[in-house]
């Protein structure tokens, strides 16, 4: 009995005899991202796939360069320095919100399977302060109307698509020919950000140019509108088309989202209802509407006074 009480055992000894250790499951940072995206590779979209890793790469370079190498060490204090530093770089509190969205969601699901334990930390979401959308200029427009005879077909079709539908880049390059109805001069679009099909419109304008690049793609066999090799363009060959159309023309704003923008804003100055907008851009809520609202303190004042209730009084 002497002979153990004068043993030297420390608390942690004493406590290990009662208690288990629990083993902490963790992973190294580029190799979480990895699994992470494995497992998700079955239900996730090619471009859902590319966004996940881009911006938790970004995250995790952050917390490497801060001595955090494995998700045990990820705690409140390098959450909260990520943020800190984000907000000095200039980065928009919604975009600080989606990469911490994105972390947590990678942790939780990973977790969930009980490949890691989750890291503790809160965080609070920061206000969000709407942007204004700086609209392509009517008269830019004109200037690339006038010159859109002289690009190749593709380009014209790409173009003409973006004006008078405000699909997105995605949904573009992955309309298919079955899915286009030219008695309805409808597209039905399968591929859509949100993962939920719906459909745009065309005129007869774009039915032209859609019927001359079917023809020109009838060798191929390829079912896209688009087509590529086996195929579609990607993303990027509209960003560069449109990069290379502001560069020549010396136009200061155009994008895929500025056409999207234009066509949104277009639609309700021009009577449209906000609800059939929603419907037609693919929003889940009205909110993410409301912000094409953009209407100029002259066109505020006009529209009271054309349909002010005291007109028909």
């Amino acid at each position: 009995m002497n002979n153990i009480l004068n043993t030297n055992i420390s608390i942690e000894d004493i406590l290990s005899l009662a208690v288990k250790k629990k083993e902490i499951k963790s992973m190294e940072l580029n190799a979480f991202i990895n699994l992470f995206l494995k497992v998700i590779e079955p239900t996730a979209r090619p471009d859902s796939i590319i966004y996940y890793k881009e911006n938790l790469k970004l995250i995790f370079d952050f917390f490497i360069y801060n001595g955090v190498s494995e998700t045990k060490d990820i705690n409140q204090v390098i959450i909260d320095k990520f943020v800190k530093y984000s907000l000095s770089r200039g980065n928009k509190p919604a975009t600080i919100n989606k990469r911490i969205g994105i972390l947590t969601t990678a942790l939780n699901r990973l977790s969930g399977l009980d490949i890691i334990d989750k890291p503790y930390y809160t965080y609070k979401r920061i206000k969000e302060i709407p942007t204004k959308i700086e609209p392509i200029k009517l008269e830019d427009l004109k200037v690339i109307l006038n010159q859109i005879n002289q690009m190749k077909l593709s380009h014209q079709l790409m173009i003409y698509l973006l004006i008078g539908t405000g699909i997105r880049r995605n949904e573009l390059v992955n309309i298919k020919v079955q899915n286009i109805n030219f008695k309805a001069k409808s597209i039905y679009l399968e591929f859509t950000k949100s993962g939920k099909p719906r459909y745009c419109y065309f005129n007869d304008t774009i039915e032209q140019l859609i019927l001359k690049q079917i023809e020109n793609n009838k060798s191929t066999h390829n079912p896209y509108l688009f087509a590529l090799g086996d195929g579609h363009i990607d993303k990027q060959s509209v960003t560069s088309m449109l990069f290379k159309l502001k560069r020549d023309l010396k136009i200061d704003v155009l994008s895929s989202h500025k056409f999207r923008h234009l066509y949104a804003t277009q639609l309700l100055k021009n009577g449209a209802d906000i609800f059939t907008v929603k419907e037609l851009l693919g929003h889940s809520s009205l909110k993410m509407t409301q912000r094409y609202l953009d209407f100029t303190n002259e066109e505020i004042r006009e529209n009271n006074f054309k349909y002010n209730p005291l007109n028909n009084l």
